[in-house]
């Protein structure tokens, strides 16, 4: 029999791993990492285990393969959006429309890659393959981002925060979209954040708009929101109440200590002292309890910041811009409360735009965040931030510490320690010289 030529060869396993590559990206967007298994894999192409390990070595090389995939094409995407870009000619006053695309489409038309991309973001840690293709999108973005700055005149450091911000955003547009009164506040508060970062504090809240619909669209958490006790009048209420309360506590000790993946009907139920039943009686889901579990860390947070604020002196409360620049540069805040609002609200962000029945704890995430930052600095010597500021800040900041921890530092791709001064800065002031 004749040997099949090497090209011909090389032909032949591209198009056997084409389809599995696709299938794959499809499943990691639309079930995470873990739950892509390699037998929904191989339904899906119609192939066995044997046949994938035989192609990708294993489940690791299948999904870095499919990272990959998805960077090279981001970069595609980025680099004919911004070459359109170029082509009108923007200035800093036209960058957020121009910008406000790219929320858009992570929120239609690429929303597939932008819900595999964040798959990475969180995910690079888990293997030095995976960090080295994160460290490859991140590199891309940045590299993007510097092109943008040229065009638009804004410093590098400036854009390189921006790119940040819309990072996380991204990552909530894709549960979020579906709410007007989320594009109606992101989308103002985009152009706010550009136009501060800009040094267009003109620009920013010109017509007092963001103040006004923030001030109706983020919440201080309420974990017991929309609890349902039994109708009776034998005690019977408040067992219910109580054992709810529990439970929510249970969930909160976890996220704090070991996150929000080691939250488990099971590991709630033996923490609070309840039966496994009484779980799944208050919660239909594990999203629905790690939702409230979180809520539960966010009002325990903030009742520190509130005696933080009433004694004047607390670990948590952020006195000056200086230290709040401080804090992002030492990348040492590692609390539980960190963990939740960085890592963890992106993390349940994803779950709830992989399912519908749950589309509200995204929402409500996005509504929550920058609510801790809000409290942690309305004592700022000369006026903290707005509401909605706070949350602009508290984005950027979270794609900052994500990037530290996917990129164990992040400085050889962004300057990190720059933005954090500029952010700081510039974001955190009180609304200044409206016409």
């Amino acid at each position: 029999m004749a040997s099949i030529p090497t090209s011909q060869k090389g032909q032949t396993l591209d198009s056997a791993r084409r389809p599995l590559i696709q299938a794959t990206l499809a499943l990691i967007a639309r079930s995470g990492v873990r739950g892509a298994t390699l037998r929904d894999i191989g339904r899906a192409c119609d192939v066995n285990i044997a046949t994938i390990s035989n192609l990708f070595e294993n489940k690791e090389g299948l999904v870095a393969e499919c990272f990959a995939a998805a960077v090279e094409a981001d970069r595609i995407y980025l680099d004919a959006w911004i070459d359109e870009a170029a082509a009108l000619k923007p200035d800093a006053a036209l960058l957020a429309p121009i910008l406000w695309g790219l929320v858009e489409d992570a929120a239609s038309a690429h929303r597939t890659p932008t819900l595999a991309l964040t798959e990475l973001w969180l995910n690079a840690r888990a293997s030095p393959r995976y960090g080295e293709i994160c460290h490859a999108w991140l590199l891309n973005r940045r590299n993007g981002f510097h092109r943008l700055a040229a065009i638009t005149g804004l410093a590098p450091a400036a854009m390189e925060a921006i790119g940040l911000y819309l990072l996380t955003e991204a990552a909530f547009s894709v549960s979020c979209f579906q709410s007007l009164a989320y594009r109606l506040n992101a989308g103002l508060l985009l152009r706010d954040v550009v136009a501060r970062l800009a040094g267009r504090d003109r620009d920013a809240d010109p017509d007092g708009e963001t103040s006004r619909l923030s001030a109706l669209f983020y919440a201080e958490p309420d974990p017991d929101g929309g609890a349902q006790p039994l109708a009776d009048h034998k005690g019977r209420q408040a067992r219910s109440r109580e054992s709810r309360a529990r439970i929510i506590d249970a969930a909160a000790a976890i996220i704090e200590e070991s996150g929000l993946s080691a939250v488990t009907n099971r590991a709630v139920a033996e923490r609070a002292g309840v039966s496994l039943a009484l779980t799944t009686y208050h919660f239909s889901s594990i999203n629905e309890l790690t939702f409230v579990g979180t809520l539960r860390v966010f009002q325990k947070a903030n009742r520190v910041l509130e005696t933080d604020r009433n004694g004047g002196h607390g670990p948590n409360r952020i006195r000056s811009r200086q230290e709040a620049a401080a804090r992002i540069k030492s990348a040492g805040q590692d609390s539980g409360v960190e963990r939740v609002r960085n890592r963890g609200m992106i993390e349940i962000a994803l779950a709830a735009a992989r399912d519908p029945a749950f589309g509200d704890l995204g929402l409500g995430m996005r509504r929550q965040r920058g609510t801790i930052t809000y409290s942690a600095t309305r004592a700022l010597e000369d006026g903290g931030p707005s509401r909605a500021m706070a949350a602009g800040y508290a984005l950027w900041s979270s794609a900052a510490h994500l990037t530290q921890s996917a990129m164990g530092g992040g400085a050889a791709i962004f300057d990190l320690p720059a933005q954090a001064e500029l952010t700081a800065e510039r974001l955190l002031r009180p609304y200044t010289n409206r016409p």
